[in-house]
């Protein structure tokens, strides 16, 4: 393979990385991981638990917070009788209901973030 064809089939294989869904479920992880692990040292140490909770990494956006179920609001514009159009949701936001079933696997069947 000539040095030119290994150059396009790896900037091939680094562009296949870069999709969307790719980018949903690693903030997701990192979400989940986050609260898991802040939820882990919480009763020992809340200040610890807080900090974890605080660092985020910004080049991959703002940080969106704990994982949750979004709202209407988040997702769509528009008044109360409509007409609505979706927003730009950005992956971080995206991934907050999918690290909260990592959490709490019953949460996405009942649509409650509490996993009842």
């Amino acid at each position: 393979m000539k040095d030119h064809e290994l150059k396009e089939a790896h900037e091939k294989a680094q562009a296949s990385l870069m999709n969307p869904a790719h980018q949903v479920y690693f903030r997701a992880g990192l979400l989940a991981c986050r609260e898991h692990i802040a939820r882990f040292v919480a009763a020992q140490n809340p200040e610890i638990a807080e900090s974890i909770r605080a660092n985020w990494w910004p080049n991959l956006g703002d940080d969106p917070g704990a994982p949750r179920l979004l709202s209407f609001h988040e997702m769509m514009d528009g008044g109360e009788e409509g007409p609505w159009t979706e927003k730009e949701v950005s992956p971080s936001t995206e991934a907050l209901p999918i690290a909260l079933q990592f959490l709490t696997p019953n949460a996405a069947v009942s649509g409650r973030g509490d996993g009842q």
